[in-house]
């Protein structure tokens, strides 16, 4: 048995929703160390790698590792309507999964637990020639402009001052980000770097930028994306295939 307390629930909604754009399934893996969460989509072109430290957790009790398997769509309705400063209470037997939401009243859902497989996702050893820290605001609004003219988010480091965000399609929207700036706190370019992603599975990650103010990205021409949000205890980590374009 388990029982784990995390401060706010609303970034486990926000979580959850991001979960949601990949599998209909979600496998908590609760260990006395962590909660860890891995998903990747029917596909294999977006992963999403959560991780949350006992030490984020109001109360973790795990003397054991335990899995928690639960339906993605019925977690993020019970979750629809949380406020900031509630609760979130999973309680973990090898039958049943109890969630309480505590805020001015107790809100209790019982479900049973689902046998979800825990992904077997090897480590992705990929070595990046850019790697930015920006305000995630910055990347919520390149994704919508993006969206107003194509389905595709080019992302650009011609030197080691400038970053752009484009998106693509019947015509170009632009962000240009030059070292300096309030909301490019640093930029590291090993080598000039131009990948294109599809925005279709960027659009997943808009929830992800509610639960950190900053971001750090990682590209290499034509590699794999790796989108990295702290916490002041965890991160969410969403890795994307780049477009074949």
């Amino acid at each position: 048995m388990a029982r784990i307390v995390y401060p706010e629930a609303k970034y486990i909604r926000e979580m959850i929703t991001a979960l949601g754009k990949l599998v209909d399934e979600v496998a908590f893996k609760i260990t006395p160390e962590a909660l860890i969460v891995k998903a990747i989509d029917p596909a294999r072109v977006a992963l999403i790698d959560i991780y949350l430290p006992q030490t984020a957790f109001l109360e973790y009790d795990v003397s054991e590792e335990v899995v928690a398997g639960l339906s993605s769509a019925n977690l993020s309705k019970l979750l629809k309507k949380v406020k900031k400063g509630d609760k979130f209470v999973m309680d973990v037997t090898e039958e049943q999964i109890t969630i309480t939401i505590e805020s001015t009243i107790r809100r209790i859902y019982r479900f049973r637990n689902l046998e979800v497989p825990v992904p077997e996702i090897p480590e992705a050893k990929l070595e990046f020639n850019v790697e930015a820290q920006l305000l995630v605001d910055v990347i919520k609004h390149a994704i919508k402009d993006a969206e107003t003219v194509g389905d595709l988010l080019e992302m650009e480091a011609p030197d080691q001052e400038t970053l752009y965000l484009r998106g693509r399609g019947v015509s170009m929207t632009e962000t240009k980000l030059v070292a300096g700036m309030p909301a490019l706190l640093n930029l590291e370019v090993k080598e000039p770097s131009k990948s294109v992603y599809q925005l279709e599975y960027l659009k997943h990650i808009v929830n992800l930028t509610k639960i950190a103010e900053l971001a750090i990205i990682r590209f290499s021409s034509d590699m794999p994306l790796e989108l990295e949000f702290s916490l002041s205890e965890g991160r969410v980590k969403y890795l994307l295939a780049p477009a074949a374009v």
